[in-house]
């Protein structure tokens, strides 16, 4: 019993260090976000990496991909079709990989850090003890950073891409490979 109380008071310190840590770690990204000052996952981000100072650096090779899917999508190209595209051309995704997935295309025509703008804090983590983590519907504040870095597509071509996002959504049309699906509904 006296090692069973020993474990349960040590398992206790222990948590309570760990919750300790999570706080001061969030507060120190929060603080951060505050100052607009943003972040990046390099390593599975497509067109930037890590300049010497620390800052954003455009990719020539990867950004010309990023301008391609761009291009294509204001073609009428469907995200599923451009991803097909790219896996058959053996441009290599984000991460690395071969095979190109529509939301990785779409994850790629959505996000605003092409257009040289960052919107920090789009997520949170709910619990530091399951590091479960949430989309943030406004929970904790988001920050807003225009031209926080140099931009691949310029902002009034991201904005027409959301534009034609918006209206193919509305028209009904699917990630298919026809531009001709979803354009009969059964009655």
């Amino acid at each position: 019993s006296k090692g069973e109380l020993l474990i349960t008071i040590m398992s206790s310190l222990a948590q309570e260090e760990s919750r300790s840590i999570s706080e001061n770690v969030t507060w120190g990204q929060r603080k951060r976000f505050a100052d607009g000052k943003v972040s990046l996952a390099y390593s599975t981000f497509l067109g930037y990496k890590k300049g010497e100072d620390g800052q954003m650096e455009i990719v020539p090779e990867e950004a010309e991909t990023v301008r391609l899917i761009y291009r294509m999508f204001m073609q009428g190209k469907t995200p599923y079709a451009i991803a097909k595209y790219l896996t058959e051309q053996e441009i290599p995704t984000p991460t690395g990989k071969s095979e190109w997935r529509h939301r990785t295309v779409e994850n790629i025509l959505t996000n605003e850090k092409y257009k040289g703008d960052a919107r920090l804090q789009k997520g949170y983590t709910v619990d530091f003890l399951s590091k479960k983590r949430k989309t943030n519907e406004g929970e904790v504040p988001q920050y807003y950073v225009e031209g926080s870095h140099d931009a691949i597509i310029s902002p009034s071509e991201w904005q027409l891409v959301q534009l034609e996002m918006e209206r193919r959504r509305a028209a009904g049309r699917s990630n298919c490979c026809s531009p001709f699906s979803a354009k009969l509904k059964c009655g």
